[in-house]
This record gives structure tokens, C-alpha cells and sequence, in this order.
């Protein structure tokens, strides 16, 4: 499924209300939507391939449904209980994922907002003016965005929609591909591919060698979607993390890199990335592992100043 993808259009939304009340003939489909069977086919596989719509056919004719995945049920609760709202500029590519960028982080500015989904700027003040309006949004303090709690159902439905496209794109690089993180679009798989890809690049204990270190964990790769990520010696420290469990080789090996780059002089900044993958904690276990290591040659500084203190602390 392409990123562009993701989205419903007007047209995919008609045909998705005249499922509303269950399974309905193809020609009866076409009929009520006033168009010719081409026009449906091509709606109907773009409907199948986000996992929303079944095509299935009885002898000579054949039907059309809902798929009974989770996103397409969440989508099917939508449509009938928003029925009064103009669900087209809510589904919408640019909507869906405001979003999926405000069920992932609950509060959150519009700069942050933007830099989560993707969007542009013109086009989050469009999206975030429309969902103030109808109640889909509300201030959660001064330039805060989140979220109302009888919008829930929408939330889930951008959250299950890109796990689903996740897992697509993951199967289309490895048939043996496994999402062992994901958050929006952006995930961590694991596979026994061992090469990359145009979209898929090495991360984790698989890009230990782009730093000089041997392969830790020669039997699975790890692979992250290739898109603005740039590799980077703190990202792929920190989705080692991710990896579970972590042996005593895979421990040495992060100690490696720790010390061959320069990790170590940004350590704020360091943790406050850890909390976008959920590992602040075990980044702090593992610092104060190798504070030992690094008293022998040099103490561990935060550009606040602070020596290690940071990393007693609970989780941000």
C-alpha cells in the first residue's frame, strides 16, 4: 500500500455507505452509485488493498462487504454512527493522518503536529480550523491540540489503517517480515533478508557494521523504512534497544558503539529521543552500566553540565 494511499477519497466513501447495512451484489453497488463497472472494479481494489472491502463471487455474480479486519470494522462504526458529519474531509489522506499524529502523541502543538504527520503547514491549519469546528479537536492549553473523547472511534481507525499499511509494506519487502515496533508510519521489522532494499535500510544490531563492529545477530536483520531516516549512530543505538532480549553479546556490542562514537556528549538529547521509541528506561539501565567503563577514562557529561544525574530520575 502506497503512503498515498492511505486515505479514503469521496468516491471509495459512497461506495463503503452502500455496504452500511451488509453484503450487496456488485450490480446493485454500481447501480446505486451511478457508475460503470470499470469505475467500480478500480474502487473496489483500492479498497481491497487496504484491507477494508471482500470481493466474493457465487457462480455468475458476485457481492461486495465489509472485510471483518479491525480497522474496517472501527470504519464501518464510523459510517453509521457519523452518518450527519461530512466524513470525506474527515478520511481524507491529510486528515487521517493530523489524526493519527494526535492519537500517538494525545496533546500536542501544531508544530509538533506537523512534524509527526507530514503535512504541510497551510495544509495542518486547514485540518486542524475544520476539526475545531465540528468538536473533533479541542485546546488542551494554550496552542495544545488533542483529541475529543467522543472521537475515539476515529483514532482507533488511522492508528489500526497504518499498522495494517505497516504490515503490507513489510510483507512486500520479506514475506517473513515481523513489526517488532511501530508508531504512525514509521517501524522496526525483523526478518531473515539479508540485503537491503530501495525502501528498507539495515538498523539496529544489523547496522553495527556500517561503525566498523562485527554482526551481532547474524540469523535476523532488522530494517527500518528507508523514507527522511538517516541512520544515525543514536537511532541505531536506541532501536537496539527495541531488540528483545538483550544477551551479554548484544550488551557488548552496544558498548562498542557507545564508545567508538561520540553518544556519550549528548546525553539529554539522547533521552529525550528514547522516549519516542519507549526505551528511556532501559537507556538509563544501560548508561549506568557503562558508567564504570567510562570513569576509567572519562566521566560521562550532559551539555547541561550534570554528570549522569539525569539518568536516576523516573521516566520523562
Amino acid at each position: 500500500m502506497k503512503e498515498e494511499e492511505v486515505g479514503l477519497s469521496p468516491r471509495e466513501i459512497a461506495l463503503l455507505r452502500c455496504l452500511g447495512d451488509g453484503e450487496q451484489p456488485r450490480r446493485e453497488v454500481a447501480r446505486a452509485l451511478g457508475m460503470s463497472q470499470p469505475e467500480l472494479t478500480r474502487l473496489v481494489k483500492s479498497l481491497e488493498s487496504k484491507g477494508i472491502v471482500v470481493a466474493r463471487r457465487n457462480g455468475m455474480s458476485s457481492s461486495l462487504s465489509f472485510s471483518e479486519l479491525k480497522h474496517a470494522s472501527v470504519l464501518r462504526r464510523i459510517l453509521n454512527e457519523y452518518s450527519h458529519m461530512r466524513l470525506e474531509e474527515v478520511l481524507s489522506l491529510a486528515s487521517l493522518r493530523v489524526i493519527a499524529a494526535l492519537a500517538i502523541h494525545p496533546a500536542s502543538t501544531r508544530e509538533e503536529i506537523q512534524r509527526s504527520s507530514g503535512v504541510s503547514p497551510r495544509t495542518i491549519h486547514t485540518v486542524l480550523s475544520r476539526f475545531k469546528a465540528v468538536g473533533i479537536i479541542r485546546m488542551h492549553g494554550r496552542g495544545v491540540y488533542e483529541l475529543s473523547d467522543r472521537f475515539a472511534p476515529f483514532a482507533e481507525f488511522a492508528r489500526e489503517l497504518m499498522s495494517f499499511s505497516n504490515q503490507k509494506k513489510a510483507l512486500a519487502f520479506s514475506s517473513d517480515s515481523v513489526v517488532i515496533w511501530e508508531r504512525g508510519g514509521e517501524f522496526v521489522i525483523r526478518t531473515k533478508a539479508g540485503k537491503e532494499s530501495e525502501d528498507f535500510r539495515k538498523t539496529a544490531f544489523s547496522a553495527f557494521d556500517s561503525y566498523g563492529l562485527p554482526l551481532v545477530q547474524e540469523w535476523h536483520y532488522y530494517y527500518h523504512p528507508h523514507g527522511s531516516w538517516r541512520r544515525t549512530p543514536d537511532e541505531v543505538l536506541l532501536q537496539s534497544l527495541l531488540i528483545r532480549p538483550l544477551g551479554s553479546r548484544e550488551i557488548n556490542a552496544l558498548k562498542m558503539l557507545w564508545g567508538r562514537k561520540t553518544l556519550q556528549r549528548n546525553i539529554d538529547q539522547l533521552v529525550m529521543k528514547a522516549g519516542r521509541y519507549g526505551v528511556t528506561a532501559e537507556l538509563r539501565r544501560l548508561i549506568e552500566g557503562f558508567k564504570g567503563h567510562e570513569k576509567n577514562n572519562a566521566p560521562i557529561v550532559s551539555r547541561s553540565g550534570r554528570i549522569g544525574q539525569q539518568l536516576r530520575g523516573g521516566d520523562r
